[in-house]
């Protein structure tokens, strides 16, 4: 796989898309300082600290058949992700469908991205952003929603590149086996880590008690009127204090 490291772009996952279009391999594209990173719901994810190491922003571009299901694909990520990171599974916990959590706080999160290619193909784009240095005394906190967690809390000495060299290997493994497992195999490995499990939330308008996840990654919802089962898309799911 083909990596590429830019000091500053508008979005990795931009870039990567691009490169899928144009016809290129596998690619893992990182960059220093992200301009116009996006998350999911539109949401933005900036990477505007001062130095290298305030964050790791990186995606990675692959083709996979445009018949493969990609359900629970970014849980999977998440899974390898917080595998390599905490491999103890004491502190990062992960939310459906695509966010890392830290002792409670948000650490990173993974937007996934595809694009139609010929000779049924489509072009995959993983991008993953994990918060490294806690954020300056004078920043306002109120607008980081689900906290602000930084990798140095539990590993003092990461740094960006010895971050994704851990990453990338991992990430590659993953994504082999994904191809011809799907999210099965990290059923169990979610339920370890779920952040929300048996817990009241509310999936866009729904409240609900979560009940884990499905071997396809979808949200297990029970609910008065019996469980549901919800897939990511567009939804979003936040804890609530009370139903």
């Amino acid at each position: 796989m083909e990596r590429r490291h830019l000091a500053e772009c508008g979005s990795t996952n931009t870039e990567a898309l691009q490169h899928l279009r144009e016809g290129g391999g596998p690619l893992l594209v990182s960059a220093s300082r992200q301009t116009a990173g996006r998350g999911r719901l539109g949401r933005a994810w900036l990477t505007d600290q001062a130095g290298d190491d305030a964050a790791l922003t990186f995606s990675v571009a692959m083709t996979l058949p445009a018949d493969l299901d990609l359900s629970g694909l970014s849980l999977a990520v998440g899974c390898t992700v917080a595998d390599v990171l905490d491999p103890a599974a004491g502190r990062i916990r992960l939310k459906w469908p695509n966010d890392l959590f830290l002792d409670g706080a948000k650490l990173g999160g993974i937007l996934i991205e595809t694009v139609p290619l010929p000779d049924q193909r489509r072009g995959v784009v993983i991008g993953i952003g994990i918060n490294l240095q806690p954020l300056p005394t004078d920043v306002d906190r109120s607008t980081f929603a689900s906290g602000h967690a930084a990798l140095h809390t539990l590993d003092p000495a990461a740094t960006a590149s010895t971050t994704l060299d851990r990453l990338a290997p991992a990430l590659r493994a993953m994504l082999a086996d994904f191809e011809t497992l799907g999210f099965a195999p990290w059923q169990a490995a979610f339920e370890r880590r779920d952040l929300t499990a048996g817990q009241p939330v509310r999936v866009g308008e729904q409240p609900g008690i979560a009940r884990g996840v499905s071997p396809r990654g979808e949200l297990l919802l029970e609910t008065a009127a019996g469980l549901l089962t919800l897939s990511g898309g567009e939804l979003s799911l936040r804890l609530e204090k009370s139903l």
